[in-house]
């Protein structure tokens, strides 16, 4: 009887408590990464044809890529009016939807090619680890996102992706989101990145975070709730 009665305290004290899921939080990180660069490039004129083609022309000149990639730069660099908007579009647009989760494996997988793609192109103007240490965290969130995704991969679940919250009450989402959109604004304004118009940086880059978490936190509701495992 002494066991029988005390088995459901056990069970109590040793259930796995809610709790949030890791990786995809990691994705999360990374997303909000892509907006906070996207605000500051926005606002050093890196998006503009002029400004875009400038960079591209300092890494060919100063950095030591191989020959061919510096090709493919000077190409990218002569069609900066194209190429400038369809850069702008595409990081901000990996950056909310690794913050919402949305086809967080494809996406994630996708960052890990464009920071690779970046990587070479500055080899020579910076340090080594500056890019490659994120190009591993999205090479991460991808691969385990997609096996995640089941083995052949469920496509509403690859597409869906999983759970950031677990069963973390909607209350503590909604305050991590504002907490997080505010320090986002703050570390911004404190480091004065964005040119001269960080202030401007800052508050956009913290209002979209902050949006986009209080979307995840509805999000993960639609989500399927994973199934527990015992031992």
């Amino acid at each position: 009887m002494e066991t029988s009665a005390s088995s459901p305290r056990r069970e109590r004290a040793t259930a796995p408590p809610a709790r949030v899921n890791w990786i995809p939080l990691l994705g999360v990180a990374l997303g909000a990464l892509f907006v906070s660069v996207f605000f500051e490039n926005l606002h050093k004129d890196l998006y503009t044809e002029e400004g875009y083609a400038g960079l591209i022309q300092f890494y060919t000149d100063k950095g030591v890529a191989p020959g061919p990639w510096k090709d493919v730069m000077g190409f990218i660099g002569d069609n900066s009016s194209v190429f400038a908007p369809l850069q702008a579009a595409f990081e901000l647009t990996l950056g909310i939807l690794l913050v919402l989760g949305i086809a967080r494996a494809l996406v994630a997988l996708a960052a890990a090619g464009h920071l690779t793609a970046l990587w070479v192109s500055e080899w020579g103007t910076a340090w080594v680890w500056e890019l490659l240490t994120l190009m591993i965290v999205a090479l991460v969130v991808g691969v385990a996102s997609l096996r995640a995704a089941g083995r052949p991969p469920d496509i509403k679940r690859l597409l869906v992706g999983e759970r950031v919250w677990g069963a973390v009450a909607m209350p503590v989402r909604l305050g991590v989101a504002i907490l997080a959109g505010a320090a986002l604004w703050g570390a911004t304004v404190a480091s004065e990145n964005g040119g001269r118009g960080f202030e401007a940086a800052g508050w956009q880059s913290g209002l979209v975070l902050a949006v986009a978490l209080v979307a995840l936190a509805f999000l993960d509701e639609r989500r399927p709730a994973e199934e527990a495992t015992t031992r």
